[in-house]
């Protein structure tokens, strides 16, 4: 007889693999219940250990001796049989069917089991155990004004650790609302839904800074890091490098060279340009327009200090852009931006902040196809960098990748929940897309009541709610709008589209022409995915007052956008609009470009503007294309339990 039969002869395969079995469901249950039971790290670290131990002895034993129904006795002769002179009956059944295999295979599929799913049922974070929150520092120094260096300590530690890939980490904007608070770590980790939180303190005397902090795992309620630094004003950079990087060792969360290098990357030598800096982003992350353009002056100033100063040149692009997408200010400061964009890639080709604010400026003149590289740039340089998570969400709904985009916008409402308006702005769209009304609405609602001054959700929620009938509840967001914002121009505009669906059309021109530039825009996207302008050359129609050459200037607008090379589809929209007036086939023609690279509001398609078109059998074919584009995504909510599965 062979050795490898003689193993067999003495179940030693059997034990070995029975006591692996057991001893590995012993160490789910272990890796399962012990934190959430708060037992120490040790017990576990023991139970490894004695386990380990314990196989090489449960091997001896099976091969010295076997169980028997009359007890163990020692194995020492061929014919098990017949030892001692006792007749030991052998189960010589297949393995499948003798009962103590048929228990191991149920034992190793429940140690699955348990490892698989346990986790998720007992543990608090299971799913995002390297989620964390950093927490305003705070500012124990007698200047008022070194509040603006706590707070871009902050900042910038947030920024740092959002460049580690593993990390989920909780926007400085939602963490502002704790500074000053009474709640403890857990309390605010439970709100945040973060398993770790760092908090801090800086104290600033003359040229020297002191920062001390600590990181904290608030599911188990123990210190995992703390570290006090006591260095020169110029050195606070590196301060900033080391505790990001002990926060994501301590962590256990992998740091690439690279991802080292963009930590350690020092933005000025300047302090006062970079007190400046922090000041202009807090003004900048009000999303007003007197905030707005706070930041650019603060900006400014800070470039006038350091000129190679490339985080300012990048905040100064994206202010510029925002003076466009939520100003009232000419797409020429479009072409500003990206210049100021290009300057700070110029001093810094690794930053992702600069990336970003050129994704949002090929955004809002419509180059779709360079937005979402230079938005992808950013991601990859900081995977955490919620703006920019938002910013892909909208451009990837905008080419009709609906359930895609959602996901994008969810994991962007994770990582800065305490301001969502772009995300909720755009669910809210995406929902009505796919006939969740209900749903949409609530979005809109919350976007409207959380944002109170971004005049984006009031628009999106005018217009949802006029294509889709519901002219009361239009009438609704426009009396709030008034009451939290009361911007005449925009209040004009919008009374005027009430007015409109309303078909009160001399009343609705009434609100256009007192709305100033607004309502002649042809900017694509405007208010809807129509531009502005289109709503007041319908008015001129329904007026039988002239329009011929109104008109034409949207025509010819639409087509230089196109030969300038944009590919968003609300401009082949408005062209399919305009031209159906005049040229069937070319608003046909249009509109199928439309589609193909994205266009998905079905709702819009009922707009009178296509009534010229509507029973021509493409337009038919059209529609039922966007129908098939929009089950296949409402398919993938339903898949995803997002959406009612009816």
């Amino acid at each position: 007889m062979s050795f490898f039969d003689e193993l067999k002869r003495r179940k030693v395969f059997r034990v070995a693999a029975t006591y692996a079995v057991v001893a590995w469901i012993l160490m789910q249950i272990g890796e399962v219940t012990f934190p959430a039971l708060n037992i120490p790290d040790w017990v576990m670290s023991t139970l490894v250990v004695v386990l380990l131990a314990g196989f090489p002895i449960a091997v001896i034993f099976a091969w010295v001796f076997d169980k028997t129904p009359q007890g163990y006795i020692k194995t020492d002769a061929p014919d098990i049989e017949n030892i001692g002179g006792m007749n030991v009956k052998v189960d010589d059944r297949p393995f499948y069917l003798q009962k103590r295999n048929i228990f191991l295979i149920l034992g190793v599929i429940a140690g699955i089991l348990i490892g698989t799913y346990g986790g998720s049922a007992l543990s608090n974070n299971s799913e995002d155990d390297k989620s964390i929150a950093v927490l305003p520092f705070d500012n124990f120094s007698k200047d008022k004004d070194d509040e603006y260096l706590s707070d871009g300590i902050t900042e910038d530690i947030t920024m740092n650790l959002a460049k580690v890939k593993e990390l989920t980490v909780i926007s400085r904007t939602s963490v502002m609302k704790y500074k000053g608070s009474m709640k403890n770590a857990k309390e605010i980790a439970d709100e945040l839904s973060v398993k770790y939180i760092l908090e801090g303190s800086i104290r600033k005397i003359g040229e020297r800074v002191r920062i001390v902090g600590q990181l904290i795992d608030a599911v188990n309620d123990k210190h995992i890091w703390s570290d006090s630094y006591d260095r020169n004003m110029v050195d606070i950079f590196d301060i900033q490098a080391d505790v990001s990087k002990e926060i994501a060792n301590a962590m256990e969360a992998e740091l690439t060279e690279k991802t080292i290098a963009n930590i350690e990357s020092v933005p000025t030598n300047n302090m006062e340009a970079y007190i400046l800096y922090q000041r202009a982003r807090s003004y900048y992350g009000m999303y007003t327009m007197d905030g707005n353009e706070t930041s650019i002056n603060l900006l400014n100033e800070a470039l006038e200090i350091d000129e190679s100063y490339a985080l300012a040149y990048a905040g100064l692009a994206d202010s510029y852009a925002q003076r466009v997408v939520r100003s009232k200010y000419d797409e020429s400061w479009l072409d500003s931006a990206l210049i100021v964009a290009d300057l700070a890639l110029e001093i810094n080709p690794n930053l992702a902040e600069a990336y970003k604010a050129k994704g949002l400026i090929y955004m809002a003149s419509s180059f779709l196809t360079l937005a979402e590289e230079n938005t992808d740039k950013a991601l990859e340089i900081n995977p955490g960098y919620y703006t920019a998570v938002a910013n892909k969400g909208v451009l990837l709904s905008r080419r009709g990748l609906l359930f895609e985009a959602q996901e994008y916008l969810t994991k962007s409402t994770r990582l800065n929940p305490t301001s969502t308006s772009t995300e909720s702005n755009m669910l809210a769209q995406i929902y009505d897309m796919i006939d969740q009304n209900d749903i949409a609405h609530k979005f809109i609602f919350d976007s409207i009541k959380n944002s109170p001054n971004v005049r984006a959700s009031y628009a999106r929620g005018i217009e949802m709610m006029l294509t889709r009938g519901l002219n009361g509840k239009a009438k609704d967001i426009i009396s709030i709008f008034e009451n939290n914002r009361g911007n005449i121009d925009d209040l004009n505009f919008f009374k005027g589209q009430l007015s409109f669906y309303n078909n009160d059309y001399k009343n609705a021109l009434k609100y256009f022409n007192a709305s100033g530039s607004i309502a002649r825009r042809w900017r694509g996207g405007g208010f809807s995915d129509f531009s502005n302008a289109h709503h007041l050359l319908k008015t001129l129609i329904k007026l039988n007052r002239p329009y011929t050459e109104f008109l034409n200037a949207g025509i010819a607008y639409n087509n230089s956008k196109l030969a300038s090379g944009v590919d968003a589809a609300t401009m082949y929209l408005e062209l399919s609009a305009l031209h159906s007036f005049i040229n069937k086939n070319k608003s046909l023609e249009y509109l199928e470009k439309a589609v193909e690279r994205g266009f998905r509001n079905k709702t819009l398609l009922e707009d009178e503007v296509f009534d010229p078109i509507r029973n021509n059998d493409r337009f038919k074919l059209i529609l039922s294309q966007m129908n098939i584009f929009i089950q296949r995504e409402k398919l993938k909510f339903k898949e995803a339990g997002l959406i009612p599965n009816v």
